[in-house]
């Protein structure tokens, strides 16, 4: 049995699959399965797998009915048997040693889970940036190369892609993604996380995160993100009690991920998103329920007008006026 499995969810990406496979197969490591599963892809996406799987007999080539890729995350995580598995959008690639790197980081130092950091990379092949993904380094930047037991549950605090995350299999099964909807990566990263003992970051860049391709949910400027957002939050909320531990610091998450919302909807759509910002009072009412529980936190890592803010987009009474004011602010802001 092979030790690793890569989970390549594949739908219309028949320009950019040969460079991620090569990436693949090409690794260091070769004690690998590769996972090319095409949900339903219309193009010529999985007549480009089969190809490569003749050639190479680590790489099974599934197709099922489109679900999105919450559907194939959670179909392959049924399935696979390897003890280890990592996520490679085919869109994007990794460095010939990452799965090297993650693997031996993971078994050595005994953690349940590994992230590594990523370049942003782009179409044109003129920029790369190293992106880490620090979504709140505020509250927490991680050390690399150390073990975290105890303050697991911060890397929450981390931008959850799937790029360069190396996850113990049997801490995800049963996790519940949902279907037909962007950002589902936010859910399994969350609850995963949730599931660990303990957890490494590496400073090095191991993935290519091709982020300026047409129909990238980073880029999106579909209203129907916001309802994807909604899944994604009634989802979490939904398996909220299968959260071990400090679950409270994920509420308090969620709302920062509310406000980071409200100021990319803004930035996105200017003054247009006057349209949609109805479609995030029910999400913040909902943690507004939960203000007792998420208020300490607020307390903790917030000072001053900050905090006041929060104070105020938590209160029953209040929360409507304040996003509609910080709409307002940052739609000014972005020159709208």
């Amino acid at each position: 049995m092979s030790k690793v499995s890569i989970i390549v969810p594949i739908y219309k990406v028949e320009e950019f699959l040969p460079k991620c496979l090569d990436s693949l197969i090409g690794q260091t490591f070769k004690d690998i399965e590769i996972w090319a599963i095409s949900d339903g892809s219309p193009d010529k996406s999985l007549d480009i797998a089969k190809e490569y799987a003749k050639k190479d007999k680590r790489i099974k080539c599934i197709e099922k009915e489109n679900g999105g890729w919450g559907s194939v995350i959670e179909y392959a995580i049924k399935n696979i048997k390897t003890e280890y598995f990592m996520i490679c959008d085919p869109d994007d690639w990794l460095r010939e040693d990452a799965v090297e790197v993650l693997y031996n980081a993971a078994t050595r130092n005994k953690v349940d889970f590994v992230r590594g950091n990523f370049y942003f990379v782009y179409s044109d092949d003129k920029k790369e940036e190293i992106g880490k993904g620090f979504s709140y380094p505020e509250i927490f930047t991680p050390e690399s190369g150390k073990v975290y037991r105890e303050d697991v549950r911060d890397f929450w605090f981390l931008g959850p892609n799937p790029h360069a995350k190396f996850y113990k299999t049997k801490l995800a099964k049963g996790i519940e993604l949902p279907h037909h909807v962007s950002y589902d990566d936010a859910v399994l990263y969350k609850f995963y996380i949730a599931n660990c003992k303990s957890a490494m970051y590496i400073d090095e860049p191991l993935a290519y995160y091709l982020i300026d391709r047409e129909g990238n949910t980073m880029t999106d400027a579909n209203p129907k993100i916001i309802d994807y957002h909604r899944v994604i939050f009634d989802s979490t909320l939904k398996q909220f009690e299968k959260v071990k531990g400090d679950k409270n610091k994920l509420l308090y998450l969620m709302f920062l991920e509310l406000m980071y919302l409200n100021s990319e909807l803004c930035r996105i759509f200017g003054k247009k998103y006057n349209e949609y910002r109805y479609k995030i009072y029910p999400m913040l009412k909902e943690l507004v329920k939960r203000r007792r529980l998420i208020l300490p936190y607020v307390n903790e890592y917030n000072k001053g007008a900050r905090r006041l803010s929060y104070y105020l987009l938590l209160n029953p009474v209040t929360y409507k006026l304040m996003l509609y004011y910080f709409s307002r602010v940052h739609i000014k802001r972005y020159n709208h």
